[in-house]
């Protein structure tokens, strides 16, 4: 009874010992418990590298990030006009603070043209004109008259004063442009009107009222 006793008992531990035996002969001892949060961290993707997404997220990211940048660098005028490109028309630029500065310190000096002075600069303040002239009587720039000069029709027309209503290319005798800092009008030497001109002076035959030839301008020598 005593061997058959220790035979069952042997038996016993061997049928244990089989149970949790891993293969090397000996037991298996317990897994850990994985740290709270460690799993989950775990299976977290990479914020950079290509592992970090699946091939086909990957594909949708590069497709969408190459279409915005084509968009973001794209100029938002070229994006909203698709049509021919216009033409701008450049600007005239307006003397109207230059002629208004000669008008107050340079044209009409003293007390004695005060009337004369209040007159010209209504008469500036109530045109819509971007460009004005000055008609002296003769290189003494003696004010006669108040113009204004539209560049785009060439057109000089009387606003006040005593002269021709309108003058033309033919008219013109002397060019004048105002310096601002030195407050007095110098002399240009040029045969014909454009933007940069303030004031002019016209023919001494036009101001006796006779019709006479005037001088063809082609075949007239620049003066300097």
């Amino acid at each position: 009874m005593d061997k058959l006793r220790s035979s069952s008992d042997q038996d016993g531990m061997m049928c244990r010992y089989t149970d949790t035996d891993s293969g090397l002969g000996r037991a298996t001892p317990p897994r850990r418990a994985p740290s709270p949060g460690m799993g989950s961290m775990r299976h977290l993707p990479s914020p950079s590298g290509p592992g970090s997404l699946p091939p086909g997220l990957m594909t949708k990211r590069r497709v969408f990030d190459d279409g915005s940048s084509d968009i973001s660098s794209t100029p938002s005028s070229m994006m909203d006009y698709s049509g021919p490109r216009l033409y701008k028309q450049p600007t005239t630029k307006s003397n109207r603070g230059i002629m208004l500065n000669a008008v107050e310190y340079c044209v009409f000096p003293g007390t004695v043209n005060k009337e004369a002075k209040r007159k010209v600069l209504d008469e500036i303040a109530r045109s819509e004109s971007k460009h004005f002239l000055i008609l002296f009587r003769d290189a003494g720039c003696q004010f006669r008259a108040l113009y204004s000069y539209c560049p785009d029709r060439e057109e000089v027309s009387k606003l006040y004063g005593t002269g021709p209503k309108q003058v033309f290319d033919k008219m013109f005798d002397k060019f004048f442009k105002y310096n601002s800092g030195g407050k007095c009008f110098s002399q240009v030497h040029t045969k014909h009107l454009t933007v940069t001109i303030d004031a002019f002076t016209i023919h001494d035959s036009l101001w006796q009222g006779k019709k006479v030839n005037l001088p063809n301008k082609k075949n007239m020598p620049l003066v300097i």
